[in-house]
């Protein structure tokens, strides 16, 4: 089994670095946004020969809470499902902090004894009907940088979409809404089916809030005859161990990993907030693996350099 792993980052590259490490050393793949410019060339430069870590440019930057992270990560779904070198069996996307809580061989073996797509979804228009109300305001402010963690963006965010719905200023949106957390594990035949109409996103949810919590259980339902779903994102994060709508990703302690055992994934662990944790659960991906670390080196540049000279036609004057 392969997997590809879609993540989005703000850190530093020496932090981040050492996920991506864990993650490529059994031959995984990464496909990562990076905010920061600087940080983005540094990454170009740190994994220039490593065909395992692809940094996104399609889109560059994306913002918890508006639609550039929902649009990131099916773009990534995209560049993932037409790379040649390599096909992907299963698509998880993990977000800052976000780290694998057992070891690949476990991760694989409980995928392949149990296939379909994890997704949780906590509740639809026809359990709440107010969702569709709320789904449809255009809300300013979502691209600004504070927006996911200063009250005063979000509120005024909320101030302006209730005005435009007052005059009319609506999205249309005739599809059942779902609500849900934000974080998957997708096969890949239903990935192939998101990347083909990924422009759904961009469509339907521009000005929307917390489009990543809406987009993907949504489009599954809209373009997949029989989508295999098992309610359950696999994951454990933040302080109570669950997702809540619209707070992203928060920081956990080891006390609250401890109660969910069955957890494939958890976070925020950050080494630079919570190193002793950090440095406790990084290690765990690969703890039946013992081959080093190794970087492929990709002479596809080369080799097409070493063609084009040999299939030149050389003019003398």
């Amino acid at each position: 089994m392969k997997i590809a792993y879609l993540m989005h980052t703000k850190q530093e590259l020496p932090s981040i670095m050492k996920v991506i490490n864990e993650l490529v050393k059994q031959d995984d793949h990464v496909f990562i946004m990076v905010d920061d410019n600087k940080e983005r060339d540094d990454f170009m430069i740190a994994y220039s020969h490593d065909r395992r870590v692809h940094v996104s440019h399609t889109q560059e930057f994306a913002q918890e809470g508006d639609m550039s992270l929902a649009r990131g990560t099916l773009l990534q779904m995209k560049e993932a499902i037409e790379y040649k070198d390599a096909e992907f069996d299963y698509f998880i996307n993990l977000y800052d902090g976000m780290l694998a809580l057992k070891p690949r061989d476990e991760i694989v073996a409980f995928l392949e004894q149990n296939p379909g797509d994890y997704y949780e979804v906590e509740k639809t228009e026809q359990d709440d009907p107010s969702l569709k109300k709320e789904a449809i305001r255009c809300y300013g402010y979502t691209n600004m940088l504070d927006f996911p963690t200063k009250q005063k963006y979000r509120k005024k965010s909320k101030h302006l979409a209730s005005f435009l719905y007052f005059l009319h200023i609506r999205r249309k949106l005739d599809d059942p809404v779902q609500l849900g957390s934000p974080w998957f594990i997708l096969s890949s035949d239903t990935c192939k089916v998101l990347a083909e109409h990924f422009a759904y996103c961009s469509e339907y949810f521009k000005l929307s809030w917390y489009a990543e919590e809406m987009v993907i259980p949504m489009m599954i339902t809209k373009y997949l005859s029989n989508p295999v779903h098992v309610n359950d994102d696999k994951r454990v994060v933040g302080p109570d161990g669950c997702w809540v709508h619209s707070q992203g990703i928060r920081p956990i302690s080891e006390e609250v990993l401890n109660r969910f055992p069955d957890a494939l994934y958890g976070g925020a662990i950050l080494d630079t907030e919570q190193p002793e944790l950090f440095e406790q659960i990084l290690p765990i991906y690969n703890s039946t693996y013992q081959k080093p670390y190794e970087v492929p080196i990709d002479n596809s540049g080369f080799n097409h350099m070493v063609d084009s000279l040999a299939n030149a036609t050389i003019k003398v004057k």
